[in-house]
């Protein structure tokens, strides 16, 4: 593995290096960047609406 400085949202970047081990076929280049970066997606969690909780007793 070679050590690449990486500051980008990116699966692969950990504390602020690139942990990608062996890289793979180009599949999104955007020109812009890293051609392996994919941005990190938060997952979000449904929101409970105001009417439907249930008081506690």
């Amino acid at each position: 593995m070679s050590i690449i400085q990486c500051d980008e949202d990116c699966i692969y970047q950990r504390d602020g290096y690139c942990s990608l081990e062996m890289p793979s076929a180009i599949t999104n280049y955007t020109g812009d960047g890293c051609v392996h970066c994919i941005k990190v997606t938060p997952r979000v969690r449904p929101e409970t609406p105001v009417n439907d909780v249930q008081p506690r007793v």
